[in-house]
Order: C-alpha cells, then structure tokens, then sequence
C-alpha cells in the first residue's frame, strides 16, 4: 500500500516537473529492500510510468533525441549492474542517500554547464550516462534532464521526450539486472502494485500541467527527500 500511493503521488509530481518523482519513489521501495533489488523493482515502475506519461504525450516527443540516447543504453546499464552488485548493501544505501541529499539541495553539482545548443550526437554519450547511472544510483534525470531540456521547444515537449527517453533507459537496467541475479517473477506483485499507481498518476499529472506551483512542488520534493535520505544514510551507517 505504501508503494503504491508513492507510486502514485511520485508519478503525478514527474508529469508536472519532467523529473523527480522517480527517485522518491526509489528512496521509498529502498526502505524495504536491498539495493540491488530495489533499483530494477523501481525500474519496473518507472518504465510503466514514463511510458505512460510519453504515450499520453507522444505528439511531443523529439523522437531524434530519443534515438541516439537509446544506443549505448544497455551496454552502460550492463557495466553499472557489476559495479552495483560488487558493492556492499550498506555502502550502497550509503551512496544513494548522498546522492538523494545532493539531487534535493544541491541539484547544480549535476549538472553540465554546456547544456545549451547541443548537437543530437551528444546524446550517444549521454545515453551511456544515464545507463550506468540508473543501474548504480538508480536515477539519472537530475542529470540528463537539462540536455532534454535544452533540445526540446517547450515544457510540455521536455516531459514527454524525457520520459520516452526513460523507458528505455529503465528497460535496460530491468534486462541488465535480469542477465545478474535478479529474478523479475519474484517481484511481480510490487511491480503490478506500483504500475497501476504511476498510471494513475500519469493521467493526473499531466492534466494538472501547469495549474500547479513550480515552488510549492520543489518545496514538497526537498522535505520529502531529505527525510528518506537522512533514514538510508543512518540505516547504512548503522550497517557499517
């Protein structure tokens, strides 16, 4: 039930902002499971998520951007899987509830300063970025987000195509941890359970584009996250 109306809440929250609903709902489903379990079950529901956010918005999508990004995606998720699974659970927890922090307060230390006027080839790169980051932090859109961002004609255009591009970043990491150990049948239920939230979450929020206060959201999303990065940081350092 918890998952779920994350799932739920966290999903209305990317279809306003483009990004940041995702790694909530990380930070939420980390509370339950290990992290290598807990990245490719996020994967699941953020594949369902961004998929149904860029069906909705498929008009929008820069379908260009898309492809280059998707190209090296595998090969990138298949080298952040052994870095994942070659790290400790707790020194894991450790990373992502840093990041989690840096992502809520100091988003700009992700960001390249060059993210303007980029050639679409760029996206070869990026795409490999974004792969190797979603298989080891579990999240890689308050990094790539400012290149859709700044390759895309208005807001409702990044949305979309950032999404696009996160379906098949987050198919990816799911094939790359299901080649390792991750066994996707065992977890079936929480993935159906967060699918039908995000869906629902979907349709909502991207009715809701543009009615919603861009400083109320970002509000919410610092309080939110803070305090599920503080709970993995202390749950890790306690490990350790």
């Amino acid at each position: 039930m918890i998952i779920a109306l994350a799932a739920l809440a966290t999903s209305i929250l990317s279809a306003l902002a483009g990004l940041g609903g995702g790694i909530i709902l990380l930070a939420v489903i980390l509370q339950f499971f290990a992290p290598t379990t807990a990245i490719p079950i996020h994967g699941g529901i953020q594949f369902v998520s961004n998929g149904s956010r860029a069906a909705i918005l498929r008009e929008h999508i820069n379908r260009r951007v898309v492809a280059y990004s998707a190209v090296l995606l595998f090969p990138a998720s298949l080298l952040g899987v052994a870095v994942a699974t070659a790290m400790p659970e707790s020194a894991t927890r450790l990373v992502i509830g840093v990041f989690v922090l840096i992502v809520a307060w100091r988003p700009t230390m992700l960001k390249w300063r060059n993210a303007e006027g980029i050639p679409d080839r760029a996206f070869l790169g990026l795409g490999a970025v974004s792969g190797f980051l979603n298989s080891t932090v579990g999240a890689s859109g308050p990094m790539t987000s400012p290149f859709f961002k700044a390759v895309t004609v208005s807001h409702t255009a990044f949305v979309a195509t950032a999404g696009m591009a996160q379906v098949f970043a987050h198919a990816s990491k799911v094939l790359a941890f299901s080649l390792d150990e991750f066994a996707i049948t065992d977890h079936l239920g929480v993935i159906a359970v967060g699918a039908i939230g995000v869906s629902a979450g979907s349709v909502v929020g991207t009715r809701l584009l543009g009615r919603v206060s861009e400083d109320h959201l970002n509000l919410l999303f610092k309080v939110v996250l803070t305090a599920l990065a503080v709970r993995l940081i202390v749950r890790a350092l306690l490990a350790l």
